[in-house]
């Protein structure tokens, strides 16, 4: 018949102090006579630990946690409940709304109560969880077995694992070993290699220096989640021949130790199997050497055995290798670190429950491995397990030593200590005599007074222990697992959109891609929206910045004063600010030149259009500020030219040699605007057609095609700049070579109005100048002006001029006019045909050829196409290809992730009859483990 349970009500009482009596904690904890009288099932008080109570809290000052635990009594056919061992109500497991759920049970159900078969699906999907590498997602519980070298740890790992693991030339000391135990009907044991860490060897020895918290174990490097790699390695069937056993392991860390080797190198061949011997031999040969001189001395990768058999506990674990402070050859020391930051980094995962093993023939004050735990501050999640129980120092010292350790007077961990003692040469010898040990049927020296702690003596009782503590705490973090692993899902789903995969008829897609890109881009380039936009972006500017250019002169210079014959000379030394009046030293009128026939007068030079421009009379030569560093020429520069080019015998005559020098040297400065123009207008292009090529290959980014499309678009678009460029310098050119028109009535309207606003600017600096007035320093233009205030400028100039005589420069004018018209002319006439160019020649060009042009580039036209060409131009570029690879394998394994949590949520948690019949050990559920605070023992709140 099932068990007969009442349960009682737990109190719980919280943030309990150190000030509390005794009595009430004795009271709280084991239950007052009250509590005991109202209770109709058998007192199952732990009373064995109340005598140890106040050893164990006599130093506690700190604030802790109590949790009065429920009364259960628990019998079954055949086996009898001992006293003095009370059970633990298990933390229940993590809601959900899930019928029929193990994530949805009561919270009066513990993981106990559903049996071996229910603990045994959990662990597996622990274990499944953990070999599909999804800790980056979320972290997972997992058993980490830690300790200083010769602790046991070896013989510790083999009795937890169920088989002999290798012990010879320190191999199983150089990697981690990932261990994945479950129950099967069959035994069996994979073996395969967990790759994280890449192998990149520096140009020099390694030392300490190289060990650093970024690179923590040089020559390593930690590779990026979607790289890792998991081999599988070999599998033997066979569990009895240890041999065997024992050579897959040591190939298998030997292969993790020499990455630059295929590790198919070191799976050893079958015994007796197909192939001469001197191919095993020369397998054996080379796996000794690799042994003996190998790549790298230690490797964070991992050796990972899944190990399935009946009657075999359900557990995952880590084994690291064991820590030291003092390498074997010097220039191994800074393995020393390395080995320790190993430890380190499994110690400090949240969920880890770390295993540190210490011998009992050996002092814990020197426990390297213990220091490391207590600086990672990981105490609360260690188990204690004391190895080598039969080499235990046959002094009264060394027992008191040990029973204060069990006690909790000293070194003190959360989940409490077990006792092992593993002699023998195989598992089933060290079962047997490790029982008859603890039993005092054998020999050894094995004191009664650790008689209280028999039920914690014993690999078994340490495996059954673990076993259920994996899975309580996997149930705890489960929903939390789901969930990070679902967001990780969801971001994975969303960035896989924008690296899509191949379309389903991916020669469509390809014509579809080309035809609208021709489509679209042959009426856009010849649209009235994109003319006007280029327009005024670069014809426009275009032909502001050739007219700027035109040629300035100066024209202040000597002139014969109407009261004396003597030269005045006008000192332009110091420019006025544009706008304002420049008064004389004095504030008064200047005498006449007459008067002072070498002084200097200080004006403000303009040019033609009222800009001002300072000037240098220190020569008497006044240039203007340059335009594109072109200096502006005087009077004077242009008499000494007509003089230079004169013809004798024909006075007043100006030769052709004067004009067209004055007007090539203006239009060289054409070269730099003409190529702004160019880039601009070929820019402008480039940027619709890479908009239209994005959009309608959209699609296709990550494709091959849309890179050779962009280059071979990127080609034309400098094809058709390099003919234009020649084209438009060969305009250049012809302007510049020499004076050309049939446009004389443009000519003479051109060269009239630029030598009435010349002469306007001249006059004004001759009256200043006559007068002895410093002139303003800027006109207004001539199309600024009112009709009347034109008028009345122009009589109050023609009034001053009567008193002065002729102009002495009027030559020197007429061609300063006449080279400005005509560059005015030349100037419209160029940029007219410039402009032209572009949107009547290169436009619809561009438009008449774009229709074929990439298909003939990507061999799409006639019979060229092959499906070979188009699987080619289908591949994914290399980075974005390998991003999406990285993604989908990642999704693959989140997904199996999660069909994991989903099966072992919808399993039928109902308990059967035969599971509600089985009994786990009373310590082993208990929250009171040997050697830790009963108050918080592991699964109180």
């Amino acid at each position: 018949m099932p068990p007969r349970v009442k349960p009682e009500p737990g109190v719980a009482v919280a943030n309990t102090t150190a000030t509390r009596s005794f009595a009430a904690t004795n009271s709280a904890q084991f239950g007052s006579p009250t509590r005991q009288a109202r209770s109709t099932a058998p007192s199952v008080t732990d009373t064995r630990f109340m005598a140890e109570a106040e050893d164990q809290y006599e130093d506690e000052d700190n604030e802790i946690i109590w949790m009065e635990t429920r009364a259960k009594s628990i019998t079954s056919a055949g086996m009898k409940q001992e006293p003095g061992h009370e059970p633990m109500a298990l933390m229940s497991l993590a809601s959900q709304s899930m019928g029929g759920s193990f994530v949805g049970m009561g919270p009066n159900l513990a993981l106990k109560d559903f049996g071996q078969g229910f603990l045994k699906d959990i662990n597996d999907a622990l274990g499944e969880l953990q070999s599909r590498g999804i800790q980056h997602v979320a972290s997972l519980p997992e058993l980490v077995l830690v300790g200083d070298q010769s602790s046991g740890k070896s013989s510790l790992m083999s009795g937890i694992a169920g088989l002999s693991l290798p012990r010879s030339s320190g191999t199983c000391t150089r990697c981690p070993i990932h261990i994945r135990i479950s129950r099967a009907d069959e035994w069996s044991c994979r073996v395969f290699l967990n790759l994280e860490y890449g192998f990149k060897l520096p140009d020099h020895a390694i030392t300490e220096q190289d060990v650093t918290a970024t690179n923590p174990f040089p020559p390593w490097v930690k590779l990026d989640p979607s790289r890792t790699r998991r081999h599988e390695f070999k599998t033997v069937r066979d569990r009895f021949d240890s041999e065997e056993i024992e050579t897959v392991l040591r190939c298998a860390q030997v292969a993790i130790l020499n990455p630059s080797t295929p590790y198919q190198a070191f799976i050893p061949k079958p015994r007796g199997g197909e192939g001469p011997d001197s191919q095993q031999l020369t397998q054996h040969e080379l796996i000794s050497r690799k042994e003996e001189a190998s790549e790298a001395q230690f490797s964070p990768n991992t050796v990972a055995l899944e190990i399935k058999g009946p009657d075999l506990a359900d557990l995952n674990f880590y084994d690291l290798p064991g820590v030291f402070n003092t390498a074997r050859r010097t220039e191994d020391a800074y393995l020393e670190r390395v080995v320790q930051n190993l430890t380190k980094l499994y110690i400090k995962r949240e969920k880890a429950i770390i295993l540190w093993a210490v011998s009992m023939n050996l002092d814990t004050e020197n426990s390297l491995a213990l220091r490391l735990i207590r600086e990672s501050r990981a105490e609360h999640r260690c188990v204690g397990v004391i190895t080598k129980a039969d080499l235990l120092p046959r002094d009264d010292q060394a027992t008191e030593r040990w029973l204060g350790i069990l006690k909790g007077r000293g070194h003190r961990i959360g989940l409490g200590y077990f006792i092992t003692s593993r002699q023998g040469q195989d598992l089933e010898e060290q079962t047997k005599r490790e029982e008859a040990f603890f039993n005092r049927t054998a020999e050894g020296h094995w004191p009664d007074v650790f008689d209280r702690y028999q039920e914690r003596c014993g690999i078994e009782k340490l495996k059954a222990f673990l076993s259920l503590k994996l899975g309580e705490e996997f149930s705890k973090v489960l929903p939390e697992v789901k969930r990070k692993v679902l967001e990780r899902l969801n971001f994975i789903a969303e960035q896989l959109q924008l690296y899509p995969g191949p379309p389903a008829n991916p020669d469509l897609e390809i014509y579809k891609a080309l035809t609208m890109f021709s489509s679209l881009l042959k009426k856009r380039v010849i649209d009235q929206e994109f003319m006007s936009t280029w327009d005024t972006a670069c014809s426009a500017r275009f032909t502001r910045a050739i007219l700027e250019l035109k040629p300035k002169y100066n024209v202040r210079l000597f002139a014969k004063s109407s009261a004396a014959s003597a030269p005045v000379l006008i000192d332009l030394d110091t420019p006025t600010r544009e706008g304002s009046p420049t008064p004389t030293p004095s504030g008064r009128k200047r005498a006449a030149p007459a008067e002072t026939p070498s002084r200097r007068q200080r004006i403000k030079a303009e040019d033609a259009e009222g800009r001002s421009y300072p000037s240098t009379p220190t020569n008497m030569r006044t240039t203007m500020t340059p335009t594109k560093g072109r200096p502006s020429k005087t009077l004077m520069d242009i008499r000494r030219m007509i003089q230079r080019n004169a013809i004798p015998g024909q006075p007043g005559l100006v030769s052709s040699n004067v004009y067209e020098p004055l007007f090539t040297e203006a239009a060289k400065a054409w070269k730099g605007p003409l190529q702004t123009f160019l880039n601009q207008t070929f820019n402008f292009l480039s940027k619709e057609i890479q908009e239209i090529l994005d959009s309608t290959f959209a699609a296709l980014k990550n494709r091959a095609i849309y890179k050779l499309s962009t280059e071979h678009m990127q080609a034309f678009v400098e094809m058709h700049k390099k003919e234009l460029q020649a084209q438009l310098a060969l305009i250049h050119e012809l302007e510049g070579t020499r004076l050309f028109t049939r446009n004389d009535d443009a000519l003479h309207r051109y060269k009239a109005e630029e030598l009435r606003t010349l002469t306007r600017h001249r006059n004004h600096y001759r009256i200043a100048a006559h007068k002895g007035d410093e002139p303003a320093s800027s006109l207004p233009k001539i199309e600024e002006l009112s009709e009347e205030e034109l008028a009345q400028e122009t009589a109050k100039m023609e009034k001053d001029l009567r008193q002065m005589g002729p102009e002495p420069f009027q030559q020197e004018l007429d061609v300063a006019a006449y080279t400005r018209g005509y560059y005015v002319l030349a100037a419209h006439r160029f940029t007219d045909i410039v402009c032209m160019h572009a949107m009547s020649g290169l436009f619809p060009r561009v438009a008449s050829v774009i229709e074929t042009y990439l298909q003939d580039k990507l061999g799409l036209t006639g019979n060229r196409t092959t499906p070979e060409m188009l699987d080619q131009l289908m591949e994914e570029e290399g980075r974005i290809g390998q991003i999406r690879r990285d993604l989908c394998a990642e999704k693959e394994t989140l997904d199996g992730a999660m069909a994991i949590i989903v099966n072992l949520e919808n399993r039928d948690t109902t308990p059967s009859q035969a599971e509600s019949n089985i009994t786990i050990p009373n310590d082993l559920t208990s929250g009171r483990a040997a050697g830790s605070p009963s108050g918080t023992a592991y699964g109180d709140a």
